[in-house]
């Protein structure tokens, strides 16, 4: 029994050690010397192709980077070496030198630059990023985002939200199911995945290193350079590898989530098999009420606090312009429901229903709330928060709903404080008939005299809240030096109730008309801060909602004794 527990140990330490990848450091490497690389360009196979070192570039102090040329048969039937190969490992009299990572604009495709293995390693045991970066003049041999099941739009909204972080997004049509089901190994294809679910988007690369403990180690140079990251580390399904003018790239599915990358340095990506990333769920339902159509989408999007505004804005976007975008303009409702958690675990919770309207362009206007929304929770500088859940339902329809103030009158002749009065908002739609609608308001049991109230739709409002929005930063109106000290008190309880009480573009809203002359010294006094009173609303304020969208404003006088 003790020679058979001896001999089961021996296999199973000699098992580890050969699993171990022998390393070829980056001083020991010649011009001349010759090896081989692996990759996938179809389906899940791996294939090796023959390279050879030209040269070795770099210093101790700025990082080295490895030359190399690539030839036969999977050169030929990939076009070279192509974006999504980034992370193939080369390995040099058998042992493991580096990865393919950067390439030349405009020059023939068979020659790259390799990032020397230890320098990826060295992301799995350094907690500061590797500084040096590659010339201007290189280029990653990374991949663009492919878009899976995303429409037109949903790609543009993609491309404008997610350009400020250097990203290009190329639509791969339906969001494809199929993925490897082998395990993940050096020369696999590999994806580091952004939206998961009934869209897909993610980045194609190659697996360089893995070990016993399930650590992986891919593409050889940064995807977003974000350091600590949280993205799906996902099985991928390789349909081709497309020749281009400036370099040839794969195409293919991102398939499901296997994993978690969390680092993003210069040198590489780092992650594990098995646990999956932080994720927001998020589920958007649109309805056409013209065409009586219908349809949903359900994601997973990483919980990134810079990413997820946009990548929200984008899936609303698609979803609204698959089942509503008719190319004829119209009216949307839109309700957007939020749950999150702060950093003490109290919950949060964010409710709001608008109406929007354009001749053309509905479907753009429809993601900015919730897009600001989720910015303001994600964003803010008071305390971490963590989103749990986002649900969105809109129907659409090409009836233009849309109504401006056109007189206000007081049903009550002799009304007295306290009182609920009955106004008369005359209405006129849009390419329609007038109309009334009588809205009460209750009056302030101190109210005497001639009171002035202002009547306006929340529409009317919408270029104060455009102005505040730019105003904001990280969910925190920038107010004067004044009022410095009263921001300290601000908690985010406060910004989430400003949210769920903001106007609505369909709301009916009266308020005590205010005092011009006093609302100017108090601009001049508080500057921006004025601004967001405004919005809040002066005393008093009521409102109520109507199925048009408001504009214009009219006062009126209340008599009282």
């Amino acid at each position: 029994m003790k020679k058979i527990f001896l001999l089961l140990l021996f296999l199973s330490v000699a098992v580890q050690v050969f699993a171990r990848t022998p390393l070829m450091p980056v001083e020991n490497l010649k011009a001349g010397m010759r090896g081989y690389a692996k990759t996938v360009i179809s389906g899940d196979t791996i294939e090796t192709f023959p390279v050879e070192v030209l040269g070795v570039t770099g210093s101790d102090s700025m990082g080295y980077q490895i030359l190399i040329r690539a030839s036969g048969d999977v050169m030929e039937r990939s076009g070279g070496i192509a974006q999504g190969m980034s992370g193939s490992p080369v390995y040099i009299d058998g042992r493991l030198a580096g990865a393919i990572a950067y390439g030349t604009a405009f020059t023939d495709p068979h020659y790259c630059l390799l990032t020397p293995i230890q320098d990826m390693l060295d992301i799995l045991d350094k907690p500061e990023p590797h500084r040096a970066a590659a010339k201007a003049s290189l280029l990653p041999k990374g991949t663009p985002l492919l878009a899976g099941g995303f429409s037109p739009a949903g790609v543009s909204a993609l491309q404008e939200g997610l350009q400020p972080f250097g990203l290009t997004v190329a639509d791969t049509g339906a969001s494809g199911n199929t993925s490897s089901a082998k395990d993940l190994e050096p020369g696999s294809s590999v994806g580091a995945a952004l939206i998961q679910g009934d869209l897909t988007l993610g980045a194609l690369g190659t697996v360089t290193w893995t070990d016993e403990q399930g650590r992986i180690l891919a593409f050889g140079h940064p995807f977003m350079k974000r350091g600590a990251a949280d993205f799906f580390l996902t099985k991928t399904w390789v349909l081709a590898s497309l020749p281009n003018l400036q370099a040839a790239y794969k195409v293919g599915n991102i398939g499901a989530a296997a994993g978690t990358f969390n680092q993003d340095r210069n040198a590489g990506i780092a992650g594990r098999i098995g646990r999956l990333p932080a994720y927001i769920p998020l589920y958007v339902s649109v309805t056409d009420s013209t065409r009586s159509r219908n349809g949903s989408a359900r994601v997973k999007i990483v919980n990134d606090e810079q990413l997820a505004p946009a990548l929200a804005a984008s899936v609303l976007t698609s979803q609204a312009a698959k089942v509503a975008d008719h190319g004829a303009g119209g009216s949307a409702r839109i309700l957007f429901d939020i749950t999150a958690m702060d950093s003490k675990g109290e919950l949060l919770h964010i409710s709001r229903e608008n109406m929007y309207f354009d001749k053309a362009a509905l479907i753009k206007q429809l993601p900015a709330e919730l897009q600001e929304t989720v910015q303001v929770l994600l964003q803010n500088k008071l305390e971490k928060v963590r989103i749990s859940n986002i649900d969105v339902n809109v129907d659409a329809s090409t009836e233009s709903l849309v109504a401006e103030i056109k007189k206000v009158m007081v049903e009550e002749k002799e009304p007295k404080s306290g009182d609920t009065i009955h106004l008369k908002v005359t209405l006129k739609p849009y390419r329609g008939q007038e109309f009334v609608r009588t809205v009460g308001y209750k009056l302030p049991k101190d109210a005497s005299g001639e009171v002035r109230l202002n009547v306006r739709g929340g529409a009317s409002m919408a270029w104060i809240q455009e102005l505040l929005r730019k105003q904001k930063e990280g969910g925190e109106s920038q107010t004067s030096a004044k009022k410095e000290d009263k921001k300290k008190d601000i908690k985010l309880s406060d910004y989430v109730r400003e949210v769920n009480q903001a106007d609505r573009n369909n709301d009916i809203i009266i308020e005590y008309a205010p005092d011009q002359k006093r609302q100017t010294a108090r601009s001049e006094e508080e500057g921006e801060a004025s601004l967001a009173s405004l919005l809040a609303g002066g005393r008093n304020k009521q409102s109520v909602a109507i199925d048009y969208i408001v504009d214009g404003e009219q006062k009126v006088t209340v008599k009282l004794p």
